[in-house]
């Protein structure tokens, strides 16, 4: 029993050594997303699941660097993911919304000192009204001049796009755009729809409105929809998560665990431009 025990122990730690040195598989790019990182005395995860530690993010950044991953611009991004850039392996692209002062206060220190590179979704409203909890509009021009900051629209009131007009909808997409666009005086290409709300209606304005790819939150909402450069799944990083936890998600093992197809999906995935529909999801939408 004792030497039956040992073995099993043994192939156990086998395999999650295989898994650490192979995963992420070449052209798995996981896509995490975080909102705000306060003091570890101000995150509570009973009371909200968006406040990651300035701690547990230090901890995370110093696993992606010292564990070879290398963060990506969008525009890597996107070239792997049209066909156009061969993936290495062991990619990741981390990104931001709302443009809340922490991302300048507590996360980009870290990121610099680990030279990881992120984008952060604006939110037009939130730059010009000069609230103290958000970046203004002459912070997002300082940022830009950071070759590890990149600066995207999330709307213009972050409102939910399938909760409002289509003409409403339509002006929060195609407004921020143009009013980032002239402000930051540079091209914006990639959008983030607020609370993850999207629907085919929404995803066909995105792209009518000219941007590349636009970004949803985690896997659990729109489970039906499926994954295109207008429906990007994310992987929110929870409070809760320890480091295993976060090799866990980031290795890409947990997904193929829980969805085998879809991790595939991953590995396959070829957009084509025009067409949002090019996997059929076998999820169950409850």
């Amino acid at each position: 029993m004792k030497r039956f025990l040992i073995s099993a122990i043994s192939l156990i730690l086998a395999f999650f050594i295989l898994v650490f040195v192979f995963f992420p598989l070449p052209g798995y790019v996981p896509i995490l997303m975080y909102h705000f990182i306060f003091p570890k005395s101000e995150v509570n995860p009973k009371t909200s699941t968006l406040n990651v530690s300035i701690e547990a993010f230090e901890k995370q950044m110093w696993f992606l660097k010292t564990f070879g991953y290398h963060a990506l611009s969008l525009d890597e991004y996107y070239d792997i993911k049209m066909g156009l850039k061969k993936p290495r392996g062991k990619e990741v692209l981390i990104t931001f919304d709302d443009g809340h002062h922490t991302y300048l206060e507590h996360a980009l220190p870290i990121l610099e000192r680990y030279q990881l590179k992120s984008v952060n979704f604006l939110i037009w409203r939130h730059l010009i009204l000069n609230w103290s909890a958000y970046i203004n509009l002459n912070e997002a021009k300082q940022l830009l001049q950071n070759p590890l900051v990149e600066l995207e629209s999330h709307t213009m009131t972050h409102p939910n796009l399938t909760q409002v007009s289509l003409s409403r909808a339509e002006s929060e997409i195609v407004q921020s755009k143009d009013y980032l666009q002239k402000a930051l005086k540079k091209e914006i290409k990639y959008f983030c729809y607020p609370e993850g709300s999207f629907n085919p209606e929404i995803m066909k304005l995105v792209q009518e409105a000219g941007y590349k790819m636009a970004f949803r939150t985690s896997l659990k909402f729109y489970k039906s929809y499926p994954e295109t450069a207008y429906s990007l799944v994310r992987i929110k990083i929870s409070p809760k998560y320890n480091l295993f936890v976060f090799w866990w998600y980031v290795s890409g093992f947990g997904y193929y665990v829980r969805n085998v197809d879809y991790f595939f999906h991953q590995l396959t995935l070829s957009f084509t431009s025009g067409k949002l529909t090019p996997y059929k999801s076998r999820y169950r939408t409850t």
